[in-house]
C-alpha cells in the first residue's frame, strides 16, 4: 500500500511535510537521489538514527528501493553493539528527478529491524515486515476514526517501534500530513492546524506540572513509554482526550485505555494469558505465530483487561531474588519520596530518588526499607527527575552514568527551559564529596566543580557535545558557599553558550562556551 504509492501520479500534489512544503512529487526526487546513493555502496545494511522525520522517511524509502537491509536505533552509543558493516546516512537536501523503474517489492518480504530497549541494557533485534506495520496503522485508523486531514505531530523518534509506527507508517499510510520538527518545548506545537500529538507520559507531565496553556490543543493525544499518571489524564480531559497505548517492540501497539486500568484490545489483536498468567498476543503486527511478555494481566473478557504488573524485574544480589519494583514502589510510600528507580549496578543494589524535601537524609530511607526488604539498596542518588528517553522509557545508561559520577550531585529546586534559555535553580550540597579537604574552615564550591556541571546541564539541555577547551572568558565574582540557592543561567546564541551563576542581588561567576 506504502509504497505503490511511488509508482503512480495519483498522489503526486499532495502535500506531505507542512514546514517543509514538500509535496509527494517532490518527495520522490528526494528519495530517488538517495536510493542512488546507496546503491553506489556495497555494503548490505543502513542503520537509520535519523531525528528530523522529514530524513528518514527519505533514507527509509530509499534503502527500500536500493534493496538494502534497515535497522533502526533510537540511541547513537549503540552503534558500538553492531557487529556488521553498515552505511549510516547523514542529513542531506538533494534530489533527482524520480524515474520509474520495476515495481517488484513485496511488503510481507521487506524486514524493517528494531532493538529492544530493556532495562538489561543489552539490546534484543526484533524483526518486522513492512507488511506487519501497515497492517497495524490500518488498525489504529479504524480503532480510534483518525481523520485523513490532521497533523501528526511528535516528540518520538520514528526509530522507536511507538515511533514509527505512528510518526511515520501511519500518516504515509493514511495520507496525513507530517509537522517536521520534532517537538522539544511547548511554544513549538502548531498555533492553527489540527492535529493529533504522539509523545510520552515523561514528556507531557511537564505540561500537567506548570498548568500549561495550549493556544491550539491537539484533537487527541497518544501517549505509551511508561505509565500515565491519573493527574495526566484530568489535565488534558478538559480540552483533549488522552489515548494510553500498551504494547511493545516484538509485538507493536496492543491495547489502549483512556482513564482508568482497564486496556480495550485492538480489533486485530487477540490476547490470552498463560498458566503464569503473562499475556500472549497473536496478531498480524508480527510475523511470529505468537509472542509472550512477561507481563501479568487479568482478563475480563475477549478484549478487556487489566495490567497487573511486571515480572521482568527481579534480580539475583547475595544468593536473593528481589524485586527493583517493590523497593521502588516502598520507597515511593516514604515521606517526601515523589520517584524511584531501582537497578542492579556492579552487582549491587542502587536507587535513584526524587525528593520534595531539600534536607531529605537518605539515613531514614534506607531505615524505613529495612523493615521491608531483605537487602537495602547499598548506592543511592537524589535527582531532580528519573532521567527516561525520547521514547519514554527510563533511560538506565544514564542512571549508571549518575552512580559512576564521583561527584555529588547539586540539589535542583527547579527547572525552566525553552528554546534558547535555560534556567536551573539549585544549591550544593554542605556534606558534597567535593567539599571535603577543600577549604575545611569554610568550605566553598571550587570554580572546577561550577565549571563541570555547567557544562553537564547545557550538554543535558542543549543535546550539545563541548570540549572544555572551548571554554573563554572565565570569571569568578564572588564566591558560592554551600546550601546558598544559586541559579543557572543558560543562554544560546549563533555562536555560543553564555552561562552564568546568580541569584537576584549578585553574579558568582560566567564563562562563554564557543559551539
Amino acid at each position: 500500500m506504502i509504497l505503490e504509492k511511488f509508482f503512480t501520479n495519483e498522489y503526486d500534489n499532495d502535500e506531505i511535510f507542512v514546514e517543509k512544503n514538500v509535496k509527494f512529487s517532490e518527495f520522490k526526487d528526494y528519495v530517488f537521489y538517495q536510493k542512488n546513493e546507496f546503491e553506489k555502496s556495497q555494503i548490505a545494511d543502513v542503520v537509520l538514527l535519523c531525528e528530523n522525520y522529514f530524513d528518514f522517511a527519505v533514507n527509509f524509502f530509499a534503502a527500500i528501493f536500493a534493496k538494502k537491509n534497515i535497522y533502526l536505533l533510537t540511541d547513537k552509543s549503540r552503534l558500538n553493539l553492531l557487529d556488521f558493516s553498515y552505511i549510516k546516512p547523514e542529513n542531506f537536501d538533494k534530489k533527482m528527478s524520480w524515474k520509474n523503474f520495476k515495481n517488484d517489492y513485496n511488503s510481507k518480504e521487506i524486514m524493517i529491524n528494531f532493538f529492544t530497549s530493556g532495562s538489561s541494557g543489552i539490546p534484543k533485534l526484533i524483526g518486522k515486515t513492512l507488511y506487519n506495520l501497515e497492517v497495524e496503522a490500518q488498525a489504529v485508523l479504524d480503532e480510534f476514526n483518525l481523520k485523513k486531514d490532521s497533523l501528526i505531530v511528535s516528540t518520538t523518534l520514528s526509530s522507536h517501534s511507538y515511533g514509527i509506527a505512528f510518526n511515520f507508517i501511519l500518516p504515509f499510510y493514511s495520507g496525513m500530513k507530517i509537522f517536521q520538527t520534532r517537538i522539544e518545548f511547548p511554544e513549538q506545537l502548531p498555533k492553527s492546524s489540527n492535529y493529533i500529538f504522539i509523545s510520552t507520559p515523561s514528556f507531557v507531565e511537564k505540561f500537567e506540572k506548570y498548568d500549561y496553556k495550549f493556544e491550539n490543543p491537539p484533537e487527541k493525544v497518544f501517549l505509551a513509554g511508561a505509565k500515565t499518571e491519573e493527574k495526566i489524564y484530568k489535565y488534558f480531559n478538559k480540552f483533549s482526550k488522552v489515548i494510553d497505548i500498551y504494547g511493545s517492540t516484538e509485538t507493536g501497539n496492543i491495547a489502549y485505555k483512556n482513564d482508568g486500568e482497564i486496556f480495550t484490545v485492538l480489533e486485530e489483536v487477540c490476547v490470552e494469558k498463560n498458566e503464569e498468567g503473562k499475556i500472549v498476543v497473536k496478531s498480524d503486527f508480527f510475523p511470529e505465530k505468537e509472542i509472550i511478555l512477561n507481563d501479568i494481566i487479568e482478563k475480563f473478557s475477549d478484549k478487556k483487561f487489566v495490567l497487573k504488573k511486571r515480572t521482568d524485574r527481579i534480580v539475583k544480589v547475595q544468593e536473593k531474588r528481589i524485586s527493583l519494583t517493590e523497593i521502588e514502589n516502598i520507597s515511593k510510600n516514604f515521606s517526601h519520596v515523589k520517584d524511584a528507580c531501582c537497578l542492579k549496578y556492579e552487582d549491587v543494589l542502587a536507587c535513584a530518588i526524587v525528593v520534595d524535601d531539600e534536607n531529605f537524609d537518605i539515613k531514614l530511607l534506607k531505615k524505613y526499607l529495612s523493615g521491608f526488604v531483605e537487602i537495602v539498596p547499598k548506592k543511592w542518588r537524589i535527582l531532580s527527575e528519573i532521567p527516561k528517553n525520547i521514547s519514554g522509557k527510563i533511560d538506565y545508561e544514564k542512571l549508571k552514568f549518575f552512580f559512576g559520577l564521583n561527584l555529588t550531585l547539586p540539589y535542583i529546586f527547579e527547572k525552566n527551559l525553552d528554546v534558547n534559555l535555560a534556567k536551573i535553580m539549585l544549591k550544593f550540597r554542605k556534606n558534597s564529596n567535593f567539599l571535603k579537604g577543600h577549604f575545611d574552615i569554610k568550605p566553598i564550591v571550587p570554580g572546577v566543580v561550577q565549571l563541570y556541571f555547567a557544562k553537564y546541564f547545557l550538554e543535558e539541555i542543549f543535546k550539545r557535545n563541548l570540549l572544555t577547551s572551548n571554554v573563554k572568558k572565565l570569571k569568578f565574582s564572588n564566591i558560592i558557599n554551600p546550601e546558598e540557592k544559586v541559579t543557572l543561567r543558560i543562554i544560546e546564541t549563533e555562536k555560543n553558550f553564555e552561562i552564568t551563576y546568580l541569584s537576584d542581588d549578585k553574579i558568582y561567576s560566567s564563562c562563554i562556551f564557543e559551539k
